[in-house]
């Protein structure tokens, strides 16, 4: 088994289009990471993540942000990454709070370069279950990462970004539109030297 730990800080922009224009909220949110993985190509991963938003559109408040997560994963060839996992992430105010609760099915792709330790990532995923208070379940949820890996020894650092989209459904007034975009950098350590074959 192999054991890894991974620190993330990330630009997170989260806007929302209810018909009236788009509000935006920005603000950098760091996060931890801890994975295993085994020889069987199959992997395990816990995350969470914080920190606080702000907004400059009118009648808006600044929001903290707060997520857990768990991810499963298994690689059925050495390009390519299948997964599944589960996410509750809450957006807050002084007087309010909304609980995002989604399971997401995704798959991997990567690319070594043949001179340098350095490899391309793309990333797509869907949301079949969306459960947010308040809202109806999205007609369109889905998730999508590019980015680049260079590996050194036990140490990973990367550069991604990420793209989450949820198209709601028309509940008379306009549609509700959300999306969050975010650049991260991540930062890994293998705690337990190995490859996982």
């Amino acid at each position: 088994m192999r054991l890894s730990g991974t620190a993330t800080a990330s630009l997170f922009v989260h806007l929302v289009d209810i018909g009236n224009g788009v509000e935006e909220s920005t603000g950098l949110v760091v996060g931890a990471e801890g994975a295993a993985s085994w020889p069987s190509r199959l992997a395990v991963a816990v995350r969470a993540a914080g920190g606080a938003l702000s907004t400059d559109a009118t009648g808006a408040e600044d929001r903290k942000v707060g997520e857990l997560g768990a991810q499963a994963s298994f690689g059925p060839a050495k390009w390519l990454v299948l997964f599944g996992g589960a996410r509750s992430r809450v957006y807050s105010t002084a007087v309010a709070r909304q609980r995002w609760n989604t399971v997401e099915l995704g798959a991997q792709a990567h690319a070594d370069f043949a001179t340098m330790p350095v490899r391309a990532v793309l990333q797509g995923g869907i949301f079949p279950v969306v459960s947010v208070h308040g809202l109806p379940k999205p007609d369109v949820a889905f998730t999508g990462a590019a980015g680049l890996e260079y590996r050194r020894g036990s140490v990973t650092g990367a550069v991604f970004y990420e793209l989450e989209r949820y198209d709601f459904p028309d509940s008379g007034s306009g549609r509700r539109l959300e999306q969050v975009n975010q650049l991260t950098l991540r930062f890994s350590v293998r705690l337990r030297p190995g490859e996982a074959r």
